[in-house]
Formats: structure tokens, C-alpha cells, sequence
């Protein structure tokens, strides 16, 4: 495969997400799963607060990085 035919297809890709979530029935059903699966993994850490605590900072530092994209 060509190195520049990898950037375009992700652009096309990027396209079709922006496309997809300017819908707001897609955007909040893909936002209502998210929380769903973080509320399961939330509950399987709990028991354990070091488990839990790590979780919770893992998630927020990918909150950080998806927030400055």
C-alpha cells in the first residue's frame, strides 16, 4: 500500500464519523453506550481501591487527550 493513500483513507473515514454524529439519535445512542460500558468497567474495579482509583485516572487522562484533539 502507499504511504499516502493511508492519510486519505482516514480522511474519508473522519468525514463519514462527522457525518454520522451531526445526527443527534447516532451521536447520543454512541454517547449513552460509552457510558454504559465505563459504568460495567467502573463497577468490576470497585472492590479494590487501588483498581479504582486507576480507572478513574486513566479515564480522566483520556477524557484530557480526546478534549484537546
Amino acid at each position: 500500500m502507499p504511504r499516502g493513500r493511508g492519510a486519505a483513507e482516514r480522511s474519508v473515514m473522519f468525514e463519514f464519523l462527522r457525518k454520522c454524529t451531526a445526527i443527534p439519535a447516532v451521536k447520543y445512542t454512541i454517547i449513552g453506550v460509552a457510558s454504559f460500558l465505563w459504568l460495567v468497567g467502573f463497577a468490576d474495579q470497585l472492590p479494590d481501591i487501588t483498581q479504582t482509583a486507576k480507572y478513574v485516572g486513566i479515564s480522566l487522562l483520556m477524557l484530557a487527550v480526546a478534549a484537546t484533539a
